[in-house]
């Protein structure tokens, strides 16, 4: 239980949350472990429980209006999701998949709206985050808006990087694992667009592709190709 406490004091939903607070959502919550591609949550489903993440990766995405997937974002511990249905009472918004072995503590709806009443840092926390990612969204919106193939895919992977959804090689590159498809759908453009303009920033010499696993070689480089410096 300790150790439970201890964990979802870093969580952004519990952040200045009173001890007590803390106690009851560590009671509360239940330990899960899924596999790699497991469907936590399907966009269109009756929202029953929020997710705190633990361990591995999720994405979150959506189909639009085209019927093409459109990736909103990638979580990493020890972010939280699926509060959105919870709050409006409404059904899922987005599909949620993890992308690696993952670990979740599952918080059901009522003791999750019954922590929201009792305690007003926990209201203040959840607000503050969905206006985090609100504005998020609106910078990512105004870049994928203007920018060329190669600018957004460049944003997309220094995105990636600054989020620290990433791995590292022995020489000190950092390693992005995901694949042509995975990054048309948060760069908002086609596989084979991606591929065009990976092999653009590749002659740049800013990365190096691989199969399914992108090396970050010139973080600033990325960065002066997404400003347009060179």
């Amino acid at each position: 239980m300790s150790d439970v406490k201890d964990f979802l004091s870093k969580v952004p939903l519990f952040n200045n949350a009173p001890e007590r607070a803390l106690e009851i959502a560590a009671a509360a919550v239940q330990l899960r472990n899924m596999e790699a591609s497991t469907v936590v949550f399907r966009e269109g489903d009756r929202g029953e429980a929020l997710y705190i993440l633990a361990k591995g990766l999720i994405k979150l995405s959506k189909i639009d209006l085209e019927g093409h997937e459109k990736t909103l974002a990638i979580l990493q511990a020890p972010e939280f999701f699926g509060e959105m249905a919870l709050l409006s009472e409404q059904l899922r918004s987005a599909t949620a998949v993890t992308l690696s072995e993952t670990t979740v503590y599952v918080l059901f709806n009522d003791d999750f709206l019954r922590l929201l009443s009792q305690y007003p840092q926990i209201s203040l926390n959840v607000t503050n985050t969905l206006a985090r990612r609100l504005r998020g969204m609106d910078d990512e919106a105004q870049i994928l808006s203007y920018k060329d193939a190669q600018g957004r895919v460049a944003y997309v992977l220094l995105r990636l990087y600054r989020n620290g959804l990433i791995a590292f090689v022995p020489d000190g590159r950092a390693m992005v694992r995901l694949t042509h498809q995975e990054l048309a759908s948060l760069a908002g453009t086609s596989r084979e667009t991606v591929t065009r303009a990976l092999k653009t920033l590749e002659a740049e010499r800013v990365i190096q592709t691989k199969p399914k696993e992108i090396l970050i070689s010139d973080p600033e480089g990325l960065e002066e190709i997404l400003h347009g410096i060179r």
